[in-house]
């Protein structure tokens, strides 16, 4: 065999293996926390304001460049969200977030969302709630990281590693949480490590909605949120 023939050879071999591999990027392990940079995202913050979002009562409020949802020194008898404006199918979301309060402090970024009427709530209750996704950023640490559908489809809880939570997660302070939303991949970030990544299949799973942040019942707590952005995936 000719050396040109065996390089030809060797050439389609190489590309044949490699192929596979970069049209697979739902399959792979992308450790690399995304980059949703302020040139190429969508700002949800707009200049400072609360016009990219539809703002359900005077919890919530802008102070300089953060969003600001406090309950008072009461708190909520039913959960609360602030929703975008604007639905979101496949995209990158990152923002940091500082939650403060008791020690039932509990907030989320939800997405994917579309509302619908929660029946009897803690037995007498009902409310508009979120049908989608969760990425639970409670004070609890059992469930901080985990993925949820929680109103909508109750069995779905996906749990982190508690140790690499620990590690990523910074108590009292600021800190970073990303996430990537690519078909049925769910992936998470905090502070650049990531901390899950899930294959939906339910057929029930939502594929588009809006992105929300939940003032939870049951504590007096301060969410701040800051750097808010999200950038669409084709």
């Amino acid at each position: 065999m000719s050396y040109s023939i065996k390089y030809i050879l060797f050439i389609s071999i190489y590309f044949c293996l490699i192929i596979p591999q970069s049209t697979s990027s739902q399959n792979t392990n992308e450790a690399i926390e995304p980059t949703v940079s302020k040139s190429d995202a969508i700002d949800l913050l707009d200049g400072g304001t609360l016009n990219a979002w539809k703002i359900p009562s005077a919890h919530w409020h802008v102070e300089g460049e953060r969003i600001i949802a406090y309950t008072g020194e009461e708190q909520l008898d039913t959960p609360e969200w602030l929703y975008t404006k604007e639905q979101f199918g496949d995209f990158e979301f990152t923002c940091e977030l500082k939650l403060t309060g008791d020690n039932r402090r509990n907030t989320g970024i939800y997405y994917r969302v579309n509302t619908f009427t929660f029946e009897n709530y803690q037995g007498n209750k009902s409310f508009e709630a979120a049908s989608g996704y969760e990425f639970d950023v409670a004070h609890d640490r059992r469930y901080l990281g985990s993925l949820g559908d929680w109103y909508a489809r109750p069995s779905l809880r996906i749990l982190p590693d508690t140790a690499i939570v620990n590690q990523a997660y910074k108590p009292e302070a600021w800190n970073r949480f990303t996430l990537r939303a690519r078909g049925n991949r769910l992936e998470y970030w905090i502070n650049g490590i990531k901390v899950l990544d899930y294959l939906d299949n339910d057929p029930k799973a939502s594929r588009k909605g809006t992105i929300g942040l939940q003032i939870h019942d049951g504590s007096v707590m301060k969410i701040e949120c800051r750097n808010i952005r999200v950038i669409n995936l084709k």
